[in-house]
């Protein structure tokens, strides 16, 4: 039992190394840093306070591109991080770190971190510093309406992403001017 086990270990690590886009400690492609995504939807304003009353969403949520950030890119603490409102532009590299799809192609998007991944519960994706289990420092769960949205249309299945930060409203991410709806707005003035 414990051969095998070693073995799968071992051919994980080989699928990593040897199909990754990405590579380093972090990982980074081209001079950019690489993330792994996931997605997500859980129907709650989350943690940067994006929503009507205690629980619901905000529709534009789901009609445009939003992510919840893991504790490196949201910030520190579980409420209006210091990564609330930022945008990013997120690139699929073609490979997937789950043995997913990926992405049918290299388009990239702009989504803006509207929530927070925690760590507790996702601690193979969100970690709080260091690298996660796939060997990436960032991790974004992308909002998709019912897993039947957006990020599903784009046909992605948890794919391997360089990203950059960017100036929110192109791209599909949402508008400034929508972020300054949620509670949030206004603790964050370092966005590009």
């Amino acid at each position: 039992m414990n051969q095998l086990i070693s073995y799968y270990i071992l051919l994980s690590c080989f699928v990593l190394l040897c199909f990754s886009a990405c590579s380093g400690v972090p990982r980074r492609l081209n001079g950019l840093p690489c993330a792994s995504t996931t997605r997500y939807w859980d129907d709650q304003m989350g943690a940067c306070g994006c929503g009507t009353g205690n629980t619901d969403p905000f529709s534009w949520q789901w009609e445009e591109y939003t992510a919840a950030g893991s504790p490196p890119i949201f910030g520190s603490g579980s409420w209006c991080g210091s990564g609330c409102g930022k945008c990013y532009e997120l690139t699929p590299t073609g490979y997937s770190p789950t043995g997913g799809n990926g992405a049918p192609n290299n388009n990239p998007i702009t989504i803006m971190v509207t929530n927070l991944c925690p760590q507790a519960g996702n601690e193979q994706w969100c970690t709080n510093s260091g690298v996660n289990n796939y060997g990436y420092s960032a991790h974004f769960d992308l909002m998709d309406f019912h897993m039947n949205g957006k990020i599903s249309q784009l046909g992605w299945n948890n794919p391997e992403v360089t990203f950059r930060e960017v100036s929110c409203g192109g791209g599909g991410s949402p508008s400034e001017g929508q972020f300054s709806q949620c509670k949030c707005h206004g603790f964050n003035s370092t966005k590009v």
